[in-house]
């Protein structure tokens, strides 16, 4: 097992930010996500929409740019964002990545939902009207109960995608995914990550918190869809789901802790204890025997650099080496809730890790096991 790292002294520049980060998080995301608390809603749009435009856009405008600029200068950059070598090119399949999630982001959760309607013309770009925010976005299997086209993304789409890449959903795609992949490898996220991610024993084991998210959530989808169909369920077992998960899962988790916290616990809290969607991919990876792994060859030099990349705590330096010996192990969903980053790879200055190969028929545990990519 790899020796976990004290957490460097932080910078002065880095502790002002944080005097004013948690607040300002607290107080933006109230008003975002429950506006009424504050103002009647007759008079939220007028009170807190600016230049008429709603918080949600101007929250999405931020997160958009944040994600975006990162993401683009990473790529364009051509250098590693992983480890001290500044001056290792960037892998392909890193700038693969980044590149998914510059255009995910920008294309598929800001061009489509704030600028797409203004250019078929729905609606004036200027002049939004106070709507509420969708809550049961942190749920993220709701909509595989409330729609064909949800029910055929979240179970048939996904699971697929599961068996071949893993969770790489997480890292390439996801929305919540694409800031913490971007935060995380910035001068002060990077340090959040090798620093502050729980490692150990004790931190893999409330990794079972996220398979609780998820049979909340499902439970709370059957009862969306038997609401929907007025069977058996009543409005008022609905509104109770729908008031725990507003709180409890969107407001305390999924945003205050699942952002709020990333200087303090890593950018990766929610995708590893929180989202459920994350649990159903794990849960499905593992018992369907996903072919995704990442696998380890003799070059291991036990250097434990691997390890203190990984933003899911995973303990990759165990798969890699015993006693600075290489043992050519392997891990993937079947043991770890690995999200395909690719940090560990990058960040080994031996090449001693890399992606099983997808299409491979080979045993991935044995000798003909053939690496995706030695610079993946």
């Amino acid at each position: 097992m790899s020796q976990a790292l004290k957490p460097r002294a932080r910078s002065i520049g880095e502790r002002i930010f944080l005097i004013f980060f948690f607040p300002i998080v607290i107080g933006f995301y109230l008003i975002y996500k429950y506006p009424t608390w504050f103002v009647p809603e007759t008079e939220v749009a007028q009170t807190f929409y600016w230049f008429g435009k709603s918080t949600g856009f101007w929250y999405n405008t931020v997160y958009t740019a944040l994600v975006c600029f990162i993401s683009g200068q990473a790529v364009l950059k051509g250098t590693t964002p992983y480890g001290l070598n500044k001056k290792k090119p960037i892998s392909g399949y890193q700038k693969k990545k980044f590149t998914s999630i510059f255009f995910s982001q920008f294309i598929l959760f800001y061009f489509v939902p704030y600028l797409l309607p203004v250019l078929i013309g729905h609606k004036p770009f200027f002049g939004d009207t106070y709507s509420p925010v969708n809550k049961n976005a942190y749920v993220y299997v709701y909509n595989g109960f409330t729609s064909a086209g949800g029910f055929a993304y979240i179970f048939v789409l996904v699971p697929l995608a599961v068996w071949f890449f893993g969770k790489r959903y997480c890292s390439w795609f996801c929305a919540c995914g694409n800031l913490s992949e971007t935060i995380g490898i910035t001068s002060w996220g990077n340090r959040w990550v090798t620093d502050r991610t729980p490692r150990g024993e004790t931190a893999k084991k409330f990794e079972i918190l996220q398979y609780g998210f998820l049979a909340f959530a499902i439970v709370f989808g059957f009862v969306l869809f038997l609401n929907a169909y007025k069977i058996i369920v009543a409005p008022d077992l609905e509104l109770a789901f729908r008031s725990a998960q507003d709180l409890v899962i969107d407001l305390m988790f999924g945003a205050l802790i699942g952002i709020g916290a990333y200087p303090f616990l890593g950018s990766r809290i929610w995708c590893r204890y929180g989202c459920p969607l994350a649990a159903g991919m794990r849960l499905y990876g593992k018992y369907a025997k996903s072919r995704f792994q990442v696998i380890a060859n003799d070059d291991c030099k036990g250097l434990n650099l691997c390890t203190t990349q990984c933003p899911m705590g995973i303990d990759v330096a165990s798969y890699a080496h015993k006693d600075k010996v290489p043992i050519k192990g392997h891990f993937g969903l079947q043991n770890s809730p690995c999200i395909g980053c690719g940090g560990c790879i990058d960040i080994c200055p031996v090449q001693a890790l890399s992606f099983q190969e997808i299409l491979n028929h080979s045993d991935s545990t044995g000798p003909g096991a053939a690496p995706e990519s030695r610079h993946a």
